[in-house]
């Protein structure tokens, strides 16, 4: 016997006699705990839990009730956050070819023998995510699907950027407009060229996707922010995640980013110590500044000359959040509101698209969640700034 939530019956009952979808499906390894996805892509842990009293079920005859079971344990459900791009990650990674790096490396490799490759079915199989979570992780990935094998690939990080600038330099070239960047259309235009005859049409359609937003089946309005951020993690891996003066990582950044979106960045001025929780950076680095520490967390912060990046990825945190708050004061002893947020965001169940928009609904049961681990796991006191800073209560 399953207990449904409250939230879950509505959503089965509001489908109920139509022609949608509106089955439970439970995803995991034999090692994971299960784990049941509802309707809307929200997910919980199955667990059993003992009943004190035994429990009849019955079925209504046409005479009389007949006794079909007797259970004396139930199925209790427990939200939770899988950790679907990590475990993403991985299954993609069983495939022996490796990251896909253009058509030309793939005849190098060794064809004595049938590598192993991964399906939609094997993703499934192993992610504790619905199929359309899992399409959207994929393409943030970034990922794509072989039209010709229906295999899924990991697109190589250069050579995502190779192809990104590829495109970004067929459109400026072309006059096309960022916010309408067809991939059928690049990809006819780039594979016109010499060198670019197997150019795969999934590839260029990949990373539109990973850095646009979708207007129509292959149209995409490509996102400086999105480039941005792209760039930033994959300096930040590139160097070992090490620290990074604020001054010496905008250089970087510059000398990385496509000259058209490089307004995407940032200018100097906006990257203080109280300006990175609205960064490009704002989930994969915290700031550090010396002897200037201190000042951190008065009114105005320290400027961009002093300030340290320190890479940490959010992607990489755990999901539960006690285990986050805890990893988190590991890391840094004292944290402000407004930096320690970034890193806590994706443990509440709103949507990113509603936030970006400003939704205040999204917003308020976003302030709710986060406020009460801080109340739960931390020690609060206000700054002189008048922001409050917390420090750990789990120690």
């Amino acid at each position: 016997m399953l207990e449904l939530t409250p939230e879950i019956l509505a959503q089965l009952e509001a489908t109920s006699g139509t022609s949608g979808e509106h089955r439970l499906v439970v995803r995991g390894r034999d090692t994971d705990i299960a784990t049941l996805m509802d309707l809307e892509d929200k997910a919980y842990e199955l667990h059993t839990a003992h009943t004190s009293n035994n429990l009849y079920l019955f079925a209504k005859g046409d005479t009389s009730y007949e006794l079909k079971a007797k259970l004396n344990q139930t199925w209790e459900l427990q939200p939770t956050y899988p950790q679907i791009r990590a475990r993403l990650k991985e299954v993609l990674a069983w495939d022996e070819r490796g990251a896909f790096r253009g058509i030309e490396f793939e005849q190098m490799l060794d064809d004595t023998k049938e590598p192993r490759r991964v399906t939609g079915e094997t993703l499934q199989r192993h992610v504790q995510a619905s199929t359309n979570l899992c399409v959207k992780v994929l393409a943030e990935i970034p990922a794509f699907r072989e039209s010709a094998s229906g295999h899924w690939r990991v697109l190589d990080s250069g050579y995502c950027m190779d192809l990104l600038r590829l495109v970004l330099a067929t459109q400026v070239e072309r006059g096309w407009p960022l916010d309408t960047v067809d991939s059928q259309v690049a990809f006819d235009a780039l594979r016109s060229e010499p060198g670019n005859e197997q150019l795969l049409f999934e590839a260029v359609d990949a990373v539109l996707a990973r850095f646009g937003t979708r207007s129509a089946p292959t149209v995409y309005a490509v996102d400086g922010i999105k480039v941005a951020k792209y760039l930033a993690e994959q300096i930040f891996v590139a160097e070992q995640m090490r620290p990074w003066p604020a001054t010496e990582f905008l250089k970087a950044m510059h000398a990385a980013m496509p000259p058209h979106l490089v307004d995407s960045i940032g200018t100097p001025e906006h990257w203080s110590s109280k300006s990175i929780p609205e960064s490009i950076v704002r989930e994969m680095a915290y700031v550090t500044a010396g002897a200037e520490s201190q000042m951190l967390h008065t009114t105005h912060g320290v400027t961009y000359r002093s300030v340290t990046l320190n890479p940490l990825f959010r992607s990489t945190l755990p999901h539960e959040p006690r285990l986050r708050m805890q990893k988190l004061f590991g890391v840094k002893s004292k944290w402000a509101r407004s930096e320690i947020v970034p890193f806590l965001e994706d443990l509440v169940d709103v949507d990113p698209d509603l936030l970006a928009k400003g939704d205040e609904a999204a917003k308020a049961v976003l302030k709710k969640a986060i406020d009460g681990w801080l109340i739960k796991f931390g020690r609060g006191v206000s700054g002189p700034s008048g922001e409050m800073v917390y420090s750990s209560r789990l120690n």
